[in-house]
């Protein structure tokens, strides 16, 4: 069962490195590995790998192969895909009978796959694929969903859906459990034009999952449309896998119907320092609200300046006024006063985060906290084996508090912190960088062994091995000086993960070369246009863009499409909205983001695979935007 939840954690942000489906929790089922779990080796596997290869030396060849298979399965089982596969490699498969064989093709393929080697995986696969169309239907049945799993690993959503698809009806029940929800997190993952051309040359139960899944994904259906919608694709596709999940997808959706709000009172600062900020926010939200004016029936809207000393009289006035929802305040200290108020007379939602366990229960938080980025980054680090890592951060207690949440979370997840460095802007950041990798000492010990013998020896300067990976906050500026540091000092080789602050959001090639590497997370509002009718709308309406405000922008569009879908979110724990500022879902009454990744490569920032985020390999509801 362990290694099966691991294998999909690193299955999904293995293609990192990538509406509503109420998709139930149950469909986050996993299971043993198959086909091996009635081979009785005579003794358990050895905890050592060593050990239980000499064991394997002295054996007589039939207990040798069954020890093999039975061993290797266990060290599955416990996350040791390494090993599985070394103890796989040392059988000759030309020895195996047809049966062993096939368990010993599925095992090599799962510990590759554990290991992220999916081109080796897919070789395999091919080699022997003569043999593999002569085993019976449920045995080529598994195999493709092994080929299935090495696509989605490479980031061949398409590809990987159509393996699954034909496979499922001859998978057991355990397997299909396992294929219903890797389905559902792939279709989640596909942009929405790759999704759209899909659709356009599939049938049969693919078409049925495309369809439903774009139904759930319509950036602008509201939630009249969607549930007409979903009653028609169920009259439609009755006997699809996805059928036994709409009745309680239509069930949320009806609920979530009778429960939006009708007036929406919005308190953004019109004065003072955060007017920009808030200027922002609204036309965003007016640019999704104009968007579900086209097709839908949008609650009206009033705004009130929250700039003002007194937020509590401005809560009070929305109130009276006939809000229903108030979405706002902006800032933390006032959405802190109306959260100290106890029980509040219409579900709120603040546009920040504030630190308090004494919220009342409709209170909700959303906002662009960089925190939750750091927290990802760990999570991605994680489930691609990293084990130690480094911390380079700006001075200041913005700088120390971002840093606090990744290495938190880092720590939560059982990795190692080697070492954590501030940093100033100027001059000083190569200096910084230097002591951070104990590149000088290791030149000083390169030219004090070449002093001290008149042999010819290649003793190159490197940079300390102890950091898996750099965990970096940095904004642009800061980052151009210190990833070409971290090059001239033998560390060009470190993967380097950073926030979102990292990019300034436009393409400025010849200066961002200098950042060249570096992977980041964004919202997908900034590194790509899928949601092409809302860009098209933003374009039209505000041509010269908002600047550095732009992710405040796309900030307003989620919150107002939060407002009719908050219910969702609270009611249902495995439930998400695919929304322009990330993947959202709720925690404590607190909006969580799920970003994109990307890497400058070539001065410009590019996409990487669109994946469920590392350890998040439950099955959560989509809801439509």
């Amino acid at each position: 069962m362990e290694f099966r939840k691991a294998y999909l954690a690193a299955l999904l942000a293995a293609a990192v490195v990538a509406g509503c489906s109420t998709t139930p929790s149950s469909k986050t089922k996993v299971y043993e590995t198959p086909a091996v779990a009635t081979l009785d080796a005579p003794t358990e596997a050895p905890s050592a790998l060593t050990t239980a290869r000499s064991q394997l030396a002295s054996m007589d060849a039939d207990e040798r192969i069954t020890s093999t298979l039975s061993w290797a399965s266990s060290y599955l089982s416990e996350k040791r895909a390494a090993d599985a596969n070394q103890l796989l490699t040392d059988l000759n498969p030309g020895q195996l009978s047809r049966e062993q064989r096939f368990t010993w093709l599925l095992l090599s393929g799962r510990a590759q796959l554990g290991q992220q080697q999916a081109d080796e995986t897919l070789a395999l696969l091919e080699q022997y694929q003569d043999q593999i169309v002569q085993y019976s239907a449920d045995h080529q049945a598994q195999l493709d969903l092994l080929r299935a799993d090495a696509l989605a690993m490479k980031g061949e959503q398409l590809n990987s859906l159509q393996q699954r698809v034909a496979a499922h009806p001859l998978l057991n029940k355990e397997d299909q459990d396992y294929n219903h929800n890797m389905i559902w997190q792939l279709l989640m993952q596909m942009p929405n034009t790759d999704l759209a051309n899909a659709i356009d040359g599939s049938s049969g139960d693919l078409l049925g999952w495309l369809t439903l899944a774009q139904l759930y994904r319509d950036p602008v259906a509201d939630l009249d449309a969607q549930i007409t919608r979903l009653n028609q694709w169920k009259n439609q596709w009755r006997n699809h896998p996805a059928i036994d999940d709409v009745p309680q997808m239509l069930n949320a959706l009806e609920k979530a119907a009778s429960q939006r709000p009708s007036q929406v009172a919005i308190l953004l600062p019109t004065t003072g320092p955060l007017k920009n900020a808030g200027n922002a926010l609204q036309e965003g939200i007016m640019t999704a609200f104009y968007q579900q004016q086209k097709s839908g029936h949008p609650p009206s809207l009033r705004f009130y300046d929250s700039g003002s000393d007194d937020v509590l009289a401005v809560y009070q006035q929305a109130v009276t006024d006939g809000a229903d929802f108030i979405l706002g305040p902006l800032s933390k200290d006032k959405a802190a006063t109306i959260a100290g108020q106890g029980t509040l007379p219409v579900t709120t939602m603040a546009l920040n985060y504030i630190e308090t366990d004494n919220r009342p229960d409709n209170f909700f938080q959303f906002g662009l906290a960089p925190e939750d980025e750091a927290r990802q980054i760990a999570n991605h680090a994680a489930a691609n084996g990293a084990l130690q890592a480094g911390v380079l951060y700006p001075e200041g207690d913005w700088g120390a508090r971002v840093a606090q949440a990744f290495v938190d979370r880092w720590q939560e997840l059982g990795g190692s912190v080697t070492v954590t460095r501030t940093y100033q802007e100027g001059p000083s950041i190569g200096e910084t960088v230097e002591e951070m990798l104990l590149a000088a000492q290791s030149q000083k010990r390169g030219n004090a062994v070449s002093r001290f013998t008149s042999l010819k020896m290649d003793n190159p300067p490197r940079r300390r091995q102890d950091m898996d990976f750099l965990f970096l906050l940095a904004d642009p500026n800061q980052g151009r000086q210190v990833k070409p540091a971290l090059n001239f000092h033998y560390a060009k080789d470190l993967p380097v993960y950073s926030t979102a602050l990292i990019y300034s959001g436009e393409e400025n090639p010849r200066r961002d070369q200098d950042l060249n590497g570096i992977r980041f997370v964004d919202m997908p509002w900034i590194l790509t246009d899928d949601n092409k009718a809302l860009h098209d709308a933003a374009n039209e309406q505000w041509p010269d863009g908002h600047g550095r405000y732009e992710r405040l922008f796309a900030m307003g569009i989620d919150a107002y499409r939060l407002q009719g879908r908050l219910y969702l979110l609270n009611a249902l724990p495995s439930s998400e909205l695919p929304g322009v500022t990330g993947r959202l879902h709720m925690e404590n009454q607190r909006i969580v983001r799920e970003l994109d990744w990307a890497v400058f490569s070539g001065g410009k920032a590019q996409t990487l695979p669109h994946v469920a985020g590392p350890g998040q390999n439950r099955s959560r509801a989509i809801i439509s935007q």
